[in-house]
């Protein structure tokens, strides 16, 4: 996936975008944990594969551009 990233970014810009869709899928995760009153979804306990979402996200504000 970074490799779709990079050819329509510059590599710099392809880690920063990652990093920062990263970053935003752990606060959501952590965020929504917090939260008080929300009920509890069966497979909360599930783990989530932070990167490979980030990944995504930013491939698809890539798909954007086409």
């Amino acid at each position: 996936m970074m490799k779709k990233i990079t050819e329509k970014v510059a590599r710099d810009k392809a880690i920063e975008m990652v990093m920062q869709a990263y970053n935003t899928e752990l606060m959501t995760t952590l965020l929504g944990r917090l939260e008080e009153n929300k009920p509890k979804m069966l497979g909360a306990n599930t783990a989530r594969d932070h990167l490979a979402k980030a990944l995504e996200r930013v491939v698809e504000v890539c798909a954007l551009t086409d």
